[in-house]
């Protein structure tokens, strides 16, 4: 039987995180305008770089693609920030779309949680190479997925489909039963 606990700590923690409110936000971010509405509500410009994050008092940003940004606030502020948004960002080429509700983000923390993840996903999530505020949608056992690494610590938050969240907790669960003490 494997060791349930590395040092003490267990070796896997699989959780539903509350829910958030999640705004999907499109738009050029080499305008200065764009990001300076984006910052003026969020507290944050959209991150450039591909696959990173940010993080400000109001709320985390995540890179999904070029042109492409997951905004994640408090629950009950996504109506009031896609309004502020859109009046932001009124007479610029960008879209706003509250989408909190389509989206539901399991955690996964530990020491073998990376293990866990390396069975179903081809992304090398080893800590070293997948860094505190790095994301990257991938596929986990056949559910797309946005994974994202918020901190340094060894937390991966899974973001998926709510018709998938299902079947991603379960199959989640299943692939770290080896590293769960049984009774």
């Amino acid at each position: 039987m494997a060791d349930p606990t590395v040092r003490g700590v267990p070796a896997v923690t699989l959780a539903r995180c509350p829910p958030r409110g999640r705004i999907n936000l499109r738009g050029n971010c080499a305008d200065p305008a764009f990001r300076a509405g984006v910052a003026s509500t969020i507290g944050t410009e959209p991150p450039p770089a591909a696959n990173t994050s940010r993080s400000a008092g109001r709320g985390v940003i995540l890179w999904l693609g070029p042109d492409e940004w997951l905004a994640e606030v408090a629950p009950a502020a996504e109506t009031a920030f896609a309004a502020a948004l859109e009046d932001a960002l009124s007479g610029l080429h960008a879209s706003v779309v509250a989408v909190g509700d389509g989206l539901v983000t399991l955690s996964l923390s530990g020491p073998r949680s990376v293990d866990v993840l390396a069975k179903g996903m081809t992304l090398d999530v080893d800590p070293d190479r997948f860094p505190a505020g790095r994301c990257a949608r991938s596929l986990l056992a056949k559910a797309p997925v946005l994974l994202h690494r918020p901190g340094t610590e060894l937390l991966y938050e899974v973001t998926v489909a709510r018709s998938f969240s299902h079947y991603a907790l379960r199959w989640l669960h299943d692939a770290a039963l080896e590293y769960v003490q049984t009774l």
